[in-house]
């Protein structure tokens, strides 16, 4: 290289950062007290649709916010390197500073900034002289409405949550006719529809000319939004799962080989599925529930009950195969039905506790309004007939408690996997019972089966818990699409993977063909019955016929006595 080039090596550097590397630049620009925010997909205090731009607001010394008359604080203000136009498409810009406002006060999408109205493809400027309406009619607990101001009771987040949206018209249709909650949800009256913030924005609506805005309007995703999209596919991939769940329940009760402790174990683990996947499917698509009702909360937390009652004897499962291995000379089948017995009091009451718990947070237990996201479960909360799984409700609720089973059931499966380990390495070595190494083998058979329920298990939650931490609003999300539907379709994979196997197919053609032999031979026992009673009644006949006379006999002797 030659000195020249080395002079201009500098240069070239400079334009390549300039070019190639801007965020360094916009960095650069913040100063000492934004340096210490949290900044990134994984770290920022919030997701990106619960905040707003603070970065031209008024900052206080101690590091807050003023926006829209509301105080961000310090803890609640994040370094973001991307923005959404919609949902699912994330766009990388500079970094700038957004304030979690949605954990301090409702929240309610403008499809344009204030002061802008939407021409149909995009948002523009109208004319400072037309009179901006700020008011509307809200509907509170007790049923009745109030006129509000838009800025005091809701915080204001310019975002078109759809590209593709209908904008709602009582004047013209009354088919239209909604209510806006105190909680910034919406109710459609024509279809009894409950919109989250997620599916509508307010509009400002004007009349023909433009010149003129009269009043506040929402404007709702069309169906077939992307993330809609993807919560009704969850939806119908629950469903579809139920009956091949059901059938490999009614193979594991019809079979007599199959229902020992792991089999009921399996049962009751996937009754637990069952009921979470139908409430939980039909919940998302019955989109009149009542979000601040009591049907809701009523499926909310028996979906919770349910789904964590599985996990609990998801938990059995390892732990009795790790029990069984511990020797193996078999399992002491005297003892079996007191040690589910146990089991059962373990997996549906421990639950019981959790539920109670969680219950009585959201009921009972009032938490300051900034941290009621995080903190509250937000069950039947007006929000959700589920746990607010985009705050860390989520995860202290529900990701925690099968967060520590996952791992004691890997504990457990890999303690079971040494031991078959040892006691093979063992019987190489040494000649071993005949029951033992049957025992042995027997034990391992069940070992393999239910390893590869633990995998199926524990692969797809183990999706679900990082596609939690990375966040809907993350460029990873829609990675974590088919993990989602796998999720939803675990029990056609619990199907193949425990029915249509070739020892299980056989058992079920061994039971068949035992039924029908049984009732082969009950017909042909009921025919021989028939044909030694109609035998016997015959030779009875015969005796009477043949006594007929002697008994005449005798009478005509006895007369002439």
């Amino acid at each position: 290289m030659t000195s020249t080039h080395l002079r201009r090596l500098p240069i070239i550097i400079l334009i390549y950062i300039f070019i190639f590397v801007p965020e360094l630049w916009a960095t650069a620009s913040i100063d000492e007290l934004e340096k210490s925010h949290l900044r990134g997909d994984f770290h920022t205090p919030c997701f990106f649709f619960q905040t707003v731009n603070v970065t031209a607001d008024k900052r206080f010394a101690n590091g807050s916010y003023l926006h829209d008359g509301v105080i961000i604080p310090h803890n609640l203000i994040g370094v973001y390197n991307y923005v959404y136009k919609d949902p699912v498409t994330q766009t990388r810009v500079a970094p700038h500073l957004r304030g979690c406002i949605c954990k301090l006060k409702p929240c309610v999408n403008f499809c344009c900034p204030y002061g802008q109205v939407h021409n149909g493809t995009d948002c523009y400027d109208a004319s400072s002289e037309l009179d901006w309406p700020h008011e509307i009619n809200v509907t509170l607990r007790n049923g009745l409405q109030k006129t509000v101001d838009v800025f005091e009771q809701f915080a204001v987040v310019p975002f078109r949550p759809c590209v593709s949206m209908y904008a709602l018209d009582p004047t013209q249709f009354p088919e239209d006719e909604w209510q806006m909650l105190e909680n910034g949800t919406l109710y459609l009256q024509a279809g009894e529809m409950y919109l989250t913030r997620e599916d509508f924005c307010m509009m400002t609506k004007v009349d023909v000319n433009g010149t003129n805005i009269r009043y506040l309007n929402p404007a709702n995703c069309e169906v077939g939004s992307a993330r809609g999209t993807v919560k009704i596919i969850n939806a119908y991939a629950m469903l579809f799962s139920i009956p091949f769940m059901v059938l490999t329940i009614i193979v594991y009760l019809a079979i007599p080989e199959l229902r020992n402790q792991h089999g009921k174990s399996l049962v009751c683990y996937l009754f637990g599925l069952i009921v979470g996947y139908s409430l939980m499917g039909a919940s998302i698509l019955n989109v009149s529930m009542d979000v601040l009702g009591i049907e809701c909360k009523i499926v909310g937390y028996t979906c919770y009950y349910s789904f964590m009652s599985a996990f609990f004897w998801l938990n059995v499962i390892s732990f009795d195969l790790w029990h069984n291995f511990r020797g193996t000379r078999g399992i002491n089948r005297s003892l079996e039905k007191k040690r589910f017995i146990m089991y059962s009091l373990y997996s549906w009451g421990i639950p019981i506790l959790f539920l109670l718990a969680t219950m009585y947070v959201q009921e009972y237990v009032d938490i300051p309004e900034r941290l009621q996201d995080d903190l509250k479960p937000g069950i039947g909360g007006g929000h959700y007939c589920w746990i607010n799984m985009d705050t860390w409700a989520g995860f202290v609720y529900f990701f925690t408690p099968i967060l520590f089973i996952m791992v004691a059931n890997i504990i457990m499966f890999v303690m079971t996997a040494m031991k078959i380990h040892r006691v093979q390495n063992e019987m190489a070595r040494i000649m071993a019972k005949e029951d033992s190494t049957r025992n042995l083998k027997k034990e391992k058979d069940k070992f393999g089966l239910f390893l590869r329920l633990f995998l199926v298990m524990g692969v797809t939650w183990s999706l679900e818990i990082i596609s939690y931490f990375v966040g809907s609003d993350s460029k990873w999300a829609k990675i974590f699409y088919a993990a989602d539907i796998c999720n939803a379709v675990q029990g056609f994979l619990i199907f193949m993977l425990f029915v249509m196997k070739r020892k299980v197919k056989q058992l079920i053609t061994n039971r068949y063909s035992s039924v029908r032999e049984t009732s082969s031979n009950q017909r042909q026992s009921q025919y021989s019955n028939r044909t030694t009673t109609s035998s016997m009644g015959n030779l009875a006949n015969n005796v009477q016929q043949s006594e007929k006379p002697l008994i005449r006999h005798l009478e005509s002797v006895t007369s002439f006595d």
